[in-house]
């Protein structure tokens, strides 16, 4: 269990759990070499980690940069620069289904993402998934990486409630913090995706004290969150609930 209580390591401890993240997914991208898209890929947070682990793949990665996610773009183009992934990564500033559905069909040896399922809601999945399968190519795979809805203890609760009620965070999710993992394997199932397979990962990661309010200001939280909770958050801290991987594969 890592516990972090100074706001100067949060990022670095958030990074691990993407790194993390990365080599899960890389064990499931096949390894002959490819193109893979990812939609919604924020300031590169998986996409660094899991482009270094996959070298002969290709990357188109995806997202608007925008709302509350503006400024990301200079970010993510810098951390390529630094990575020297530029020549393999190919940043796209588009709507993830205006893009998709200027892609051609069995292009892709895999589609992925991680917390782009919480930003859209149950309509939006099931399109985002059909179009995933058309563009994939035979035997390619879609992986999505989510936090889990279903808090473990009263540290993940705690948090997962900051993050959705419109009391005290300032961007409420369309419909949920994280889509149910039965959800998403119900509708790739209706997608047609088949050998699906559902991985839950502990994040171990507890955040409290002032690197707790640290983790609400780049998440939107109000103060007032902050203000109400802080001795509980303080003394007991917040818990980053389970990492969900959900895969499946185009037959």
């Amino acid at each position: 269990m890592e516990i972090v209580e100074d706001p100067s390591e949060v990022k670095s401890a958030y990074a691990r759990q993407y790194e993390d993240l990365a080599r899960e997914i890389a064990k499931l991208v096949p390894n002959r070499s490819g193109v893979l898209a990812e939609i919604g890929c924020g300031k590169g947070q998986l996409t660094i980690p899991l482009a270094k682990l996959l070298p002969q793949h290709q990357f188109n990665v995806v997202d608007t940069f925008s709302g509350a996610y503006a400024g990301t773009l200079s970010q993510l183009t810098k951390a390529l620069s630094r990575a020297m992934l530029k020549s393999r990564v190919k940043v796209h500033v588009a709507d993830y289904l205006d893009w998709l559905w200027g892609e051609f069909s069995d292009k892709y040896a895999g589609v992925i993402s991680s917390e782009f399922l919480p930003e859209i809601d149950s309509y939006e999945l099931s399109m985002f998934l059909s179009e995933c399968y058309r563009v994939l190519r035979h035997g390619g795979l879609t992986i999505h990486s989510f936090l889990s809805p279903t808090p473990r203890n009263p540290r993940q609760r705690l948090l997962i409630e900051a993050d959705t009620n419109p009391i005290w965070t300032k961007t409420p999710p369309k419909e949920w913090f994280s889509p149910r993992p039965d959800q998403v394997v119900s509708t790739l199932e209706r997608a047609e995706f088949r050998n699906i397979r559902v991985k839950r990962i502990k994040s171990n990661l507890i955040i409290r004290a002032r690197a707790a309010e640290h983790l609400f200001e780049s998440w939107h939280v109000k103060s007032s969150f902050w203000k109400k909770h802080r001795t509980r958050i303080v003394r007991e801290g917040l818990e980053i609930p389970d990492w969900m991987i959900i895969s499946g594969r185009k037959a």
